[in-house]
């Protein structure tokens, strides 16, 4: 796939505090259903994380950049009037944490929900910049063109997609990153060790996660990984 083309992916990951965690479920109850009711949004899917720092995330994919300034913009009087209320209530939510709210156009894989989330599979969540301007590219390359493939040459993962940070006017202000996204859909949980657990994983695994020790690891920073299982789903009536 190349970039600028499909639709967007708006990332949204926090923690709370576990004396609010009810109202926080409480709220995304109803959250996502209402902000589909917006023109814009397509879709929207929760989880929760079993492996990393980040317990919860959404996701929802976003029809085209022409939505974001009545979706997710700075200019109040621009915003939808729905997307506004809900801006307003998740900001009054106590004992929220650590929120990263990012949106992605996707570099390579299968298109969003089509079928890249169309299932209810875990999750394998991996965010990172690249500290070296001057080996960008090659990054890049070794990552959709031999990371990806490989990983997806292992028993256990089903799917592979890559992302970028969208550089748009209406987003300056959320202060996004990190710049790349990977996501990986797995089969199921009981493969995860077989995949990331140093002492229980697959030659396969081993063998890839020493490439990406001896290739990539210098050039990455801001590196936030985390597997998450599926909570909800909703889909623009």
């Amino acid at each position: 796939m190349d970039s600028h083309t499909g639709p967007l992916l708006l990332l949204v990951q926090a923690n709370v505090d576990p004396e609010h965690e009810s109202a926080f479920h409480e709220y995304y109850h109803l959250h996502v259903p209402r902000l589909l009711e917006i023109p814009g949004y397509d879709w929207g899917r929760r989880y929760q994380s079993v492996v990393g720092d980040l317990r919860h995330l959404a996701l929802y994919q976003i029809d085209d950049p022409d939505s974001l300034d009545r979706l997710l913009g700075p200019e109040l009087e621009k915003r939808h009037p729905i997307a506004q209320s809900e801006f307003r209530r998740f900001e009054a939510l106590a004992g929220v944490r650590d929120v990263r709210i990012n949106v992605y156009e996707q570099l390579s894989g299968p298109v969003l929900g089509h079928p890249l989330l169309e299932h209810d599979l875990p999750l394998s969540v991996v965010l990172t910049d690249c500290v070296d301007p001057e080996r960008e590219a090659e990054f890049n390359a070794w990552y959709t063109h031999s990371h990806v493939p490989n990983l997806m040459r292992i028993p256990g993962y089903v799917s592979g997609a890559r992302f970028r940070l969208l550089e748009h006017p209406a987003l300056a202000w959320l202060e996004m990153g990190p710049r790349y996204l990977a996501l990986y859909e797995l089969a199921d949980l009981e493969c995860v060790p077989s995949l990331a657990d140093p002492e229980r994983m697959r030659p396969e695994a081993r063998a890839e996660f020493a490439e990406y020790t001896a290739f990539a690891a210098p050039l990455v920073d801001q590196l936030s990984w985390n597997i998450y299982r599926p909570t909800a789903r909703h889909w623009r009536r």
